[in-house]
């Protein structure tokens, strides 16, 4: 029988999995992330691995909602910047999230490794990313309505263009690299624009 965590150490040890994981996972993509690297560096033994997580899909999964987390929290905060254009505000979360990770290993597609991740969630029926993009933009939401806009958003419509997206840069190597750019931006603003609309109300 493994050994037993106390509270304290399941903490530190699920903190050391999750950042030795993130980054395996910049540097080499989902296929070479290594239950047994990973629990080496985090010092315990493979099975204990076994008591914070599933298997490893489960873990790659929350990797990424962890990501998303700190991400969408950092924006919260600085949320007074997006009350100029919050439709441009959400075009921007989709460019350049798109095209952080064309550029990280976790999202090359030569061995369909991110495809074959994303197809297993969803029919596992696990959607934790988008649950957490919907909680963010429900708090946007609300505090652009509470600064004077009327907000008419298709929230599944946008989950779903984020998925077309994904799938666009998972497969970016399919593209001449001179327009990919171009491409996917005009990509990113015709389907925010399609489910997204930011009115601002006028004041007398």
């Amino acid at each position: 029988m493994g050994k037993a965590f106390t509270e304290n150490e399941k903490i530190e040890v699920q903190e050391k999995l999750r950042r030795t994981g993130l980054r395996l996972l910049a540097e080499e993509g989902i296929r070479r992330v290594s239950i047994r690297e990973l629990t080496k560096e985090a010092g315990i033994a493979q099975g204990g691995f076994y008591t914070f997580y599933k298997d490893k899909d489960d873990f790659i999964m929350d990797l990424m909602c962890l990501r998303v987390r700190e991400k969408t929290d950092i924006m919260y905060q600085e949320k007074e910047k997006t009350l100029e254009d919050p439709k441009d505000f959400i075009v921007q979360i989709f460019y350049k999230e798109g095209m952080h990770l064309k550029k990280n290993m976790a999202f090359k597609n030569s061995e369909s490794d991110t495809i074959s991740f994303w197809q297993n969630a969803s029919r596992n029926g696990n959607n934790m990313i988008g649950e957490t993009y919907l909680a963010f933009l429900k708090n946007m939401i609300s505090y652009w309505e509470e600064n004077g806009y009327r907000i008419e958003c298709d929230a599944e419509g946008l989950l779903n263009a984020g998925a077309a997206a994904g799938l666009l840069f998972s497969n970016a190597d399919m593209l001449d690299e001179k327009y990919f750019e171009k491409i996917y931006k005009v990509f990113c603003e015709a389907e925010v624009s399609r489910f997204f609309k930011a009115i601002k109300l006028v004041s007398f």
